[in-house]
């Protein structure tokens, strides 16, 4: 399964503080993944997890507009590719099993496979029609976020 998550990640992605880039796990992945299996699952038992993987360098990342407004940049936080690796497989263990268990809301987009937010719009779109079709009132208030912090 570290194999598998390994050989799914991006090469051309930053390190972290650590210093480790995607790019030599995938060339190493026939040696790491069973010491890394081990480390996981140490770590998960212990409930604790290096320090090294809690910290992160953070930099600016340009969006667009003029690059000497600050406001232009949001940070980017670049952390352990290895704590990264377990984060991953922690959260398909949990979808996996939420989905199984049907524990997940029906309207839930977000993190799940084959949905998104073109997927959550379209239901939106059907339920709105169901409503209007049926003589129901349906109020819409649509908020922009986008420089709200």
């Amino acid at each position: 399964m570290v194999a598998r998550k390994i050989r799914d990640m991006k090469d051309n992605k930053s390190p972290g503080v650590d210093g480790i880039p995607p790019k030599l796990l995938l060339e190493i992945v026939g040696q790491i993944s069973i010491p890394l299996a081990t480390v996981f699952n140490l770590s998960l038992e212990e409930g604790i997890v290096p320090l090294e993987w809690k910290e992160a360098n953070i930099i600016p990342l340009f969006k667009k507009g003029s690059r000497n407004k600050s406001e232009n940049y949001r940070p980017v936080s670049l952390t352990s590719v290895i704590c990264k690796l377990l984060e991953r497989l922690i959260k398909d263990h949990l979808v996996d099993f939420l989905v199984k268990n049907k524990l997940i809301n029906p309207s839930q987009h977000g993190f799940l496979k084959a949905r998104s937010c073109l997927t959550n719009m379209l239901c939106f779109l059907e339920d709105v029609t169901k409503w209007l079709d049926g003589g129901s009132p349906v109020d819409i208030i649509y908020l922009d976020l986008k420089k709200s912090l």
